[in-house]
């Protein structure tokens, strides 16, 4: 037997059970799982695939209207559950000027889930503000306004400089009986106070717990019992006050007092 015969068919086997190239076989694979991403990015974000059946929305309504946010929501939603932009959602909710929180979330597989925080109003701001509870002003339509609240004003910015100058004064006055109906900070920093009774009380711009202090001094030696009369009462004065009588009334002039 040829020794060479013999040795042709090992090597033939040896050829066919060589395995393939490397450099092959990384390229292939790779686009196999980029083909497979492809394929699943498209199933996912197919609106038909995973639709969004279900929008749940909670929170406390005292002002708004839970239909009104579920209406508003149902609007912008479209597309299926991978494809919503929760922030986008979010913002078009924030733009409710009732609306002082919000957050959105998908909840697998179907649904859109809204939670909501109202504004709280502590006061009307200016013309056609309310201030909130954390003494930021925003402006709902005028119908949604509730009734009640004290009427505060002053420049940009000086919101909680004016909150808390009127809970010191509310509370002082209070004292006496008296009640805050409107507070108002002018641009040249002067302060006036009126009453629910429709007195006003003038205290300028410097010395006003030293002036208001004053004025509860007076109140009950002088003021009290005369104080049906007073329509306007200027405390600008070092050691005394202007008082302004009522129109109709007997010998109506401006005088002055000290306390």
């Amino acid at each position: 037997m040829n020794p060479r015969q013999s040795q042709r068919p090992a090597r033939v086997a040896s050829d066919a059970a060589r395995p393939w190239p490397a450099h092959w076989v990384w390229p292939l694979l790779i686009s196999l799982l980029t083909l497979g991403g492809w394929q699943l990015w498209d199933h996912l974000h197919d609106p038909q695939a995973y639709p969004i059946r279900k929008l749940t929305v909670d929170g406390e309504f005292r002002y708004l209207a839970r239909d009104s946010i579920q209406q508003l929501v149902g609007g912008a939603v479209s597309g299926g559950f991978f494809e919503i932009n929760v922030q986008e959602v979010r913002r078009l909710i924030l733009r409710e000027p009732w609306v002082r929180e919000a957050s959105v979330t998908r909840v697998w597989p179907d649904t859109i889930h809204v939670s909501i925080r109202e504004q709280q109003p502590v006061a009307r701001w200016g013309k056609d503000g309310l201030l909130s509870t954390k003494q930021q002003v925003f402006a709902p339509a005028a119908a949604s306004v509730p009734a009640g609240l004290v009427q505060l004003a002053g420049p940009a910015g000086s919101e909680v400089e004016v909150w808390t100058t009127y809970r010191r004064a509310s509370a002082l006055l209070g004292e006496l009986g008296l009640k805050v109906a409107a507070m108002t900070l002018s641009d040249r920093r002067a302060w006036r106070i009126v009453l629910s009774d429709g007195s006003t009380l003038l205290l300028g711009r410097h010395f006003t717990q030293e002036r208001l202090d004053r004025f509860i001094r007076a109140w009950p030696r002088i003021l009290r019992e005369n104080w049906p009369r007073v329509q306007t009462l200027d405390l600008r004065y070092t050691n005394g006050f202007a008082v302004k009588e009522r129109p109709g009334l007997a010998n109506p002039a401006k005088s002055s007092a000290k306390p």
